[in-house]
């Protein structure tokens, strides 16, 4: 019983979506101002993180807020769909900031592996990884032999972690760029894991080898959209390159 319950969670943290699409064209007062991509996570919606982007917009920055369809999808579907998202939205724009939670930051690590031809013309500023399974996720793993997760297509097949892990296959990102990861496990899933974690993805997983900077806060892996101080964190790297410890 414990088992299905444990499933249901994970189908549910890690797939739940709103449809709302949060997107809006910059007015004339945006000119000037840096742009954030905005990626959300797996089986979400940009509604997900209209909160975050909420905070990001109030601390001056232009939000471009991606909207992608991800259960059912292959790797090279989501991937094919964020590109064109991302190259449009930085259009016009002189600065360029990237922050992802959880798939989302996979997505932009692969941007940014394979849109140099895009940027060349576009300054890249900072980017945020909140609470992205860089190497993949050790829940994944324990139901990666789950008709329901075969159901959700490739891009949920590639969360697992080892040589199958989508963040495991992506080369180190070349721009400077900080990890938030979550402490607050789950009493119903933390036994799937071998050390701190936030329910879905562990401290350790979150972590890559060239970050500028790595912070953890005890928030769960749903919670840190709407975070306040996940939010502070983010918006003072961006601006400083650091986050403040």
């Amino acid at each position: 019983m414990l088992l299905k319950i444990t499933f249901v969670l994970f189908i549910t943290l890690f797939t739940a979506t709103g449809c709302v699409n949060t997107n809006q064209a910059s007015s004339g007062d945006d000119i000037d101002k840096d742009l954030i991509v905005l990626a959300h996570g797996l089986g979400r919606s940009d509604w997900a993180m209209w909160k975050l982007a909420q905070r990001l917009e109030q601390a001056g920055y232009k939000v471009c807020s991606l909207d992608y369809a991800t259960i059912g999808e292959s790797v090279e579907a989501v991937l094919k769909d964020t590109t064109k998202q991302i190259d449009a939205c930085i259009i016009n724009s002189s600065k360029v900031h990237f922050v992802g939670h959880s798939l989302g930051g996979l997505v932009i690590r692969a941007y940014l592996q394979n849109a140099n031809h895009t940027l060349k013309n576009v300054a890249i500023g900072n980017s945020v990884l909140i609470g992205t399974p860089n190497k993949g996720s050790e829940l994944a793993d324990h139901f990666k032999n789950s008709w329901l997760i075969t159901l959700g297509g490739g891009i949920s097949k590639s969360l697992v972690t080892g040589v199958n892990s989508l963040g495991n296959n992506l080369g180190e990102l070349t721009v400077k760029f900080g990890v938030i990861a979550g402490t607050k496990s789950s009493s119903l899933t933390n036994d799937k894991f071998n050390g701190v974690n936030d329910g879905l993805v562990s401290v350790e997983s979150t972590k890559l080898a060239n970050m500028h900077d790595f912070i953890t806060i005890n928030v769960s892996h749903s919670e840190m959209r709407y975070n306040e101080n996940v939010a502070y964190q983010t918006i003072h790297f961006l601006q400083k390159g650091y986050f403040k410890h």
